[in-house]
């Protein structure tokens, strides 16, 4: 429940408030038909509702617990996940990238002008200067994000591996039960016709 939390509400507030944030200035640009953003977003949610399915499959077999097919469900519900903030990282960059652009060209317009619009230029500039800061900032976030979903993902792996582990034991133990219990018949069977061979 704690890993849907992570993933459902805090990158995605995160991610939405950063592209409206570096889309504040530009609102032709952010309400644009080609804007991928809202579909990235949504398709992401409904990859975390199947990680949330997937998260709560449980085996009788196993005593109500994941098996490793669910587990291997869970892993592949969050490398989805992981692949698709990766599309949003990458759709709200370039939107930042086209906005950086636009601001590069209204400073060379004001460097042109430069005797006329000084306040213009240097109103530029601060722009420029907070798109920069937009940039290293979702950058810093993309990276804790990525060590996050790595550490997930590790504790899946070694969850996987613990199970597998019990089972083996499970298996090898089945197997010597089975051996004594082939023993024992085999034994019973001697002393049964141990008697008989006797009489005659």
């Amino acid at each position: 429940m704690l890993l849907s939390r992570f993933f459902r509400l805090p990158l995605t507030a995160s991610l939405v408030l950063l592209a409206c944030s570096a889309f504040a200035q530009t609102p032709a640009l952010a309400t644009a038909p080609t804007d991928p953003l809202p579909r990235l977003i949504q398709e992401r949610q409904l990859m975390v509702q199947q990680y949330e399915a997937a998260n709560t499959q449980r085996n009788s077999l196993f005593g109500n617990k994941p098996s490793k097919k669910d587990l291997q469900e869970v892993v592949d519900a969050l490398k989805g996940i992981i692949r698709k903030d990766t599309e949003i990282v990458r759709a709200v960059q370039a939107g930042t990238l086209r906005k950086t652009a636009a601001v590069v060209a209204e400073n060379q317009q004001a460097k042109q002008q430069i005797t006329v619009a000084q306040t213009d230029q240097s109103s530029t500039r601060e722009r420029f200067h907070d798109l920069e800061n937009q940039i290293s900032n979702l950058q810093e976030r993309d990276k804790q994000r990525e060590k996050k979903l790595q550490d997930l993902q590790a504790t899946a792996t070694e969850a996987t591996q613990a199970r597998t582990s019990r089972e083996l034991l499970v298996a090898g133990l089945a197997v010597v039960c089975a051996g004594l219990l082939f023993y024992v018949l085999k034994l019973r069977s001697r002393l049964s016709t141990a008697p008989v061979k006797r009489r005659k």
